[in-house]
């Protein structure tokens, strides 16, 4: 193998082995997030109006 080759194959090893170790921290980084920054349902603008209402009419 002549050493162009070898070179070219180096450095294609080298990126798949970095864009591998960058993923699986992204990966790592989404897990944390959604363990400590859990999603949480929205609710309907409808369901805000009725809690104003309600409040309003207990004052």
């Amino acid at each position: 193998m002549t050493p162009t080759i070898q070179t070219a194959l180096f450095i294609a090893v080298v990126g798949l082995i970095g864009i591998f170790v960058f993923m699986s921290f992204f990966y790592l980084i989404i897990l944390a997030l959604d363990k400590y920054l859990p999603y949480q349902e929205e609710k309907p603008v409808e369901e805000f109006i009725e809690e104003i209402s309600e409040e309003e009419s207990e004052e």
